[in-house]
C-alpha cells in the first residue's frame, strides 16, 4: 500500500502532523508512506524512520499557478498512491489531489472544494491540532489511533557539536512569522539576563528574518549571550534545540520543534489563545498569556499590526510573569491542554 500524508502548511502545522504519520505507520507497517511539505521544511523530516519519502510542494515557486498545480498533480499521479490523508484544507490542495487521481482522498469537510474528497471529517475545535488530525485517521481506518509524540529529524553529529556551547543551555527564540506574535525583545532580554544570573547559558536562536529581534535583545541585555540567530540552518535547528534544558519562545515553529526534541517550553501567547489548539503538545511546557481580553484571539494566526492598536495581549505580559513560569507547577488536563496558564 502507498500512502501520502499531505500538509504543505506552516512549519508548526507540519510538525504537528507527525503523530498522525506514526499512527498510520503503526497501522500499516509495510506501507510506503510519503509526507508532502513545503520545500524549506523537507530537512526536518528526512531521516525519520517511519517515512519512506519526503516530497516538496513548492506552491510559491515552481509549483505555483494553474500550470504548476497540474504539473505537481502529474508528479503525484506517477507515484501511484492508493490513499492520501490531507490535514491541509485549501482549494489548491483538494484540486491537486483530485487531479492526481489518488483513489482514496481524506480531509476536513471545512476545506474548500471538499466535495472532491472521497471521505471527510469535521474539525473539532475543542481539540488540540494533533488530536484534530487524528480524526482523519479515524475516517481512514474506522478505529481510534494510538497516541504518538511529535517528531523531527535530529542530526546526532550536529547535536554533539552544539553541546560544546556550554553548560545548562537555554534557548531564547524572540522571532515569529507574525509581528503580533512577537513579545517585545527587551523583555526576552530580561528573561535571558535572569537565566544567566541563575547559572544558565542563554542561546538566542531564529531564522535570518528574526535577526532584527535578536539584535534588539542583545542591545537591551545587561549580560552577553550566545547569539546564533540567523546562523544555523533549519536542518541544524532541531539538533541545537535538543541540547537545551528549556526554550523560552513565542508561539512559533521552534516551539513545536522543541517539544519534538523533548525540550520543555515557556511559550508566550498574545493574539492566539490555547483553545485554538496549537499549544505545546507535552506535559511539561507552560504558556504565559493575558486572560480575559475580549479581543483575543484576533485570528487563527496573527497580524502585522494589532487590530485594536493597543497590543495589550503582549504588552501586559511582563518579564516577571514569564520568569515565574520557568519553575511554576501547573495542573494539566492533557498534552497540549492547560487548566491554568498565566502567572499570578
Amino acid at each position: 500500500m502507498r500512502i501520502l500524508i499531505f500538509n504543505p502548511s506552516f512549519l508548526g502545522d507540519s510538525v504537528l502532523t507527525t503523530p498522525l504519520i506514526q499512527a498510520v505507520r503503526k497501522k500499516h507497517p509495510d506501507a510506503y508512506i510519503a509526507f508532502c511539505v513545503r520545500p524549506e521544511y523537507v530537512p526536518l523530516f528526512q531521516g525519520l524512520t517511519f517515512l519512506n519519502e519526503v516530497i516538496a510542494f513548492d506552491k510559491r515557486g515552481k509549483d505555483s499557478g494553474i500550470g504548476g498545480m497540474f504539473r505537481f498533480a502529474e508528479v503525484l499521479r506517477e507515484k501511484n498512491f492508493d490513499m492520501v490523508i490531507a490535514p491541509h484544507k485549501s482549494v489548491r490542495t483538494n484540486l491537486t489531489l483530485f487531479l492526481a487521481k489518488i483513489p482514496v482522498r481524506i480531509g476536513f469537510v471545512e476545506g474548500a472544494l471538499s466535495t472532491l474528497l472521497t471521505a471527510t471529517r469535521a474539525r473539532d475545535m475543542d481539540l488540540h491540532e494533533v488530536q484534530r488530525n487524528m480524526l482523519l485517521y479515524e475516517a481512514a481506518f474506522q478505529e481510534l489511533p494510538e497516541k504518538f509524540p511529535l517528531a523531527v529529524h535530529i542530526d546526532q553529529q550536529a547535536k554533539d557539536r552544539f553541546a560544546s556551547l556550554g553548560e545548562k543551555l537555554v534557548g531564547i527564540a524572540p522571532g515569529s512569522v507574525w509581528a503580533t506574535k512577537m513579545w517585545p525583545a527587551e523583555r526576552f532580554a530580561e528573561v535571558a539576563d535572569h537565566l544567566k544570573e541563575q547559572g544558565y547559558t542563554p542561546v538566542i536562536i531564529g531564522s535570518a528574518e528574526d535577526v532584527p529581534a535578536a539584535e534588539r535583545l542583545v542591545h537591551a541585555a545587561r549580560h552577553e549571550h550566545i547569539n546564533l540567530c540567523g546562523k544555523t540552518s533549519l536542518k541544524e535547528l532541531p539538533a541545537l534545540i535538543a541540547n537545551f534544558t528549556l526554550l523560552v519562545t513565542n508561539d512559533s515553529g521552534p516551539m513545536h520543534i522543541a517539544v519534538a526534541a523533548g525540550v520543555r517550553c515557556v511559550a508566550i501567547f498574545g493574539p492566539t489563545v490555547k483553545n485554538l489548539g496549537f499549544t505545546p503538545y507535552d506535559e511539561e511546557s507552560r504558556v504565559a498569556e493575558v486572560e480575559g481580553l475580549s479581543c483575543r484571539p484576533c485570528g487563527l494566526h496573527g497580524h502585522r499590526k494589532c487590530p485594536k492598536k493597543h497590543f495589550k495581549c503582549m504588552l501586559e505580559i511582563s518579564a516577571e510573569d514569564v520568569i515565574k513560569l520557568l519553575d511554576k507547577e501547573e495542573k494539566r488536563i492533557a498534552p497540549g491542554r492547560y487548566e491554568t496558564v498565566k502567572a499570578d
